[in-house]
């Protein structure tokens, strides 16, 4: 438990280390809303649905939809300005730890990430992927091979 506590930390300085707004930015006003934030299914597990959107949002990811249900955990969100891709990936690596802490009974954990409404990637892979990474069970070069990318334009 320590070191999966010392890894989620870990996780989360380099997600902030990295992480950084635009100060430019400008919201848009005519943007449409996203569904709600949580399902109204009567499968989704709210509280772990609210305790990772809480968690996304206090990394300035406040702009997702997420949806635990007892076989996946289902992530849709915004890319905020990023500077590099590297941040992106970071940030992918942040949403499967969380989403792996929150709901570990889960099977699948499925990300989709936009950029300004536009549909960008889909990252999936299996929690109990996450968990033995988090847990340095394998290792980092072992668990890339495991998350599965792909584009969804």
């Amino acid at each position: 438990m320590k070191k999966r506590t010392i890894a989620i930390i870990g996780i989360v300085v380099l997600f902030l280390l990295f992480s950084g707004g635009d100060d430019t930015s400008s919201t848009d006003s005519t943007k449409d809303e996203w569904s709600p934030m949580i399902s109204n299914a009567y499968d989704v597990d709210s509280a772990a649905s609210m305790s990772i959107y809480e968690s996304l949002a206090f990394q300035g990811i406040d702009d997702a939809t997420v949806e635990v249900t007892p076989r996946q955990v289902f992530i849709k969100y915004d890319q905020p300005h990023v500077k590099s891709d590297s941040d992106a990936l970071l940030t992918w690596f942040y949403i499967m730890g969380v989403a792996a802490e929150n709901a570990p009974g889960t099977d699948e954990i499925i990300i989709q990430m936009y950029a300004g409404r536009e549909s960008l990637f889909e990252v999936n892979v299996l929690t109990e992927d996450v968990q033995d990474f988090l847990e340095y069970r394998i290792t980092l070069d072992e668990f890339r091979t495991k998350v599965h990318v792909r584009a969804i334009m």
